[in-house]
């Protein structure tokens, strides 16, 4: 599955519109889709309209402009979007360090009867969102629940007590931790977010190329992968409870990302590239009687506990490798609920407030074979800015007006091609004269998209001599 730009706010938008960036005209954080590009539908809207009751918890859209300060409600919400009390504490200074001091680090294991409040935001999600499950099931409602959990994104701030899931002398480097030498200048992310950490800085790593040392990089990829454990939890047990409340007989369920994140590889942190692993995410669906064999008296989400040494693995769901797109989920949920198919969206669609530029994959899931698939369909979009043809402070998330380059990029099932043209930001007009870099890396043969075969770019050869 493969996300449109891959940062937060663009991302959300777009797969919540069933609109491209490009349409949404956010790629940056500081622009209200309805009142700057179009008053476009979305997916929770249309489940409103529909009679559904439609709850929002936690990070669903981005919080900020890009959602109008309210999480667009009351237009997309039945009720007021709900967001955790200690999501204030998430940048602040709570993670203690061998000093015994405060900081605002990256990586921040902590004791959590130990952090303000006494609770972390994800928490405090799957608590609100059992509460809103609870309240629909005694009311008998069809409703539309959005969980936005925090987790993986940084700081690394999750209980301590999943670090022991990972011992640091079994995690290894990313298999390719240098930039590749063939590389684009445009194309590299210099990882500006995670170089603002208090105890990243303290590494005195140099701007943009200076590599993390060997072992804060193991911590780095130690935290995330506890990180995500955590956050494993949080849904177990929300989807332990929706059971519980014998609601997922009747409920549909998908689970994804806005973004995937650069653990060491192409020497990049963080996301804001076109690489497959900044813009590849999980996507998993459940549909009561299409996607499981379960019968209806056995349980299918039973509570596991991360921490028994008894685990049992439980039946393993079936899966396809074939590119989609997250801006295909508004098609493809309204089409497993049986709502009314969504129009397409003509070339431009500014004026049209209901309309998909995402194609529904529901058919898909009634037989999960790849050779049900349309091979020459399978394509998957994704762009993203930058500021300047080398890598800037603002490299990784620039504001809309200094946007002067746009990186297009598509994966097939054989390659993944990217090319940087030049960019207005104004006329939102992209220049195919002016090209900046091409990349073209044939997966099958070089999966971790490490040797460019486009051999016309300016590229980090002129650099070698810094990464032997």
């Amino acid at each position: 599955m493969s996300r449109q730009q891959a940062v937060c706010a663009p991302s959300r938008v777009s797969f919540l519109t069933g609109r491209r960036p490009e349409t949404t005209r956010l790629f940056d954080f500081n622009s209200y889709w309805r009142t700057h590009a179009g008053n476009y539908s979305t997916l929770p809207q249309y489940f409103k309209e529909h009679g559904y009751v439609t709850m929002s918890v936690g990070k669903v859209f981005h919080p900020g402009i890009s959602s109008n300060h309210s999480d667009d409600y009351p237009l997309s919400w039945s009720i007021p979007p709900y967001h955790p009390s200690s999501e204030k504490y998430e940048n602040t200074k709570t993670c203690k360090g061998e000093d015994g001091e405060f900081h605002a680090n990256l990586v921040c294991p902590v004791d959590v009867s130990e952090v303000p409040e006494g609770t972390l935001p994800d928490i405090q999600s799957t608590e609100e969102a059992i509460k809103l499950l609870k309240s629909v099931k005694q009311q008998n409602s069809s409703f539309f629940l959005a969980v936005g959990y925090h987790k993986p994104h940084i700081p690394f701030r999750f209980p301590k007590e999943f670090l022991k899931l990972y011992p640091i002398e079994n995690i290894s480097l990313a298999p390719d931790p240098y930039i590749p030498k063939k590389l684009p200048l445009v194309a590299y992310n210099p990882w500006a977010d995670i170089r603002k950490r208090d105890d990243v800085q303290t590494l005195n790593i140099s701007f943009p190329y200076g590599p993390i040392p060997e072992d804060f990089q193991l911590l780095i990829r130690q935290s995330y992968y506890a990180s995500v454990s955590y956050l494993d939890d949080q849904i177990g047990q929300l989807l332990n409870a929706l059971e519980g409340l014998g609601l997922s007989n009747d409920t549909i369920i998908v689970f994804a990302s806005d973004h995937g994140w650069s653990l060491g590889e192409h020497g990049e942190w963080a996301k804001y590239s076109n690489f497959d692993v900044a813009t590849r995410v999980p996507l998993i669906f459940y549909v009561p009687g299409m996607t499981n064999n379960y019968k209806p008296q056995q349980s299918v989400f039973r509570y596991i506990d991360p921490f028994n040494s008894d685990l049992q693995k439980k039946q393993p769901g079936k899966s396809v490798e074939l590119p989609v797109e997250l801006v295909s989920l508004f098609s493809t949920i309204t089409d497993l609920a049986k709502l009314p198919a969504l129009p397409t969206c003509p070339q431009h669609s500014f004026h049209i407030e209901l309309c998909t530029e995402g194609r529904s994959i529901a058919k898909h899931l009634y037989t999960l074979e790849d050779t049900q698939f349309d091979l020459t369909l399978a394509v998957a979009y994704s762009s993203y800015p930058r500021p300047s043809s080398s890598p800037q402070w603002n490299s990784d998330l620039p504001d809309l007006k200094d946007i002067t380059i746009m990186g297009y990029s598509m994966r097939t099932m054989d390659f993944r091609y990217t090319v940087w043209v030049g960019y207005n930001p104004v006329t939102f007009q992209d220049n195919f004269d002016e090209i900046y870099g091409h990349e073209l890396y044939l997966v099958k043969s070089d999966p971790n998209q490490d040797n460019n075969l486009y051999n016309h770019s300016v590229h980090f050869d002129i650099y070698e001599k810094n990464f032997l």
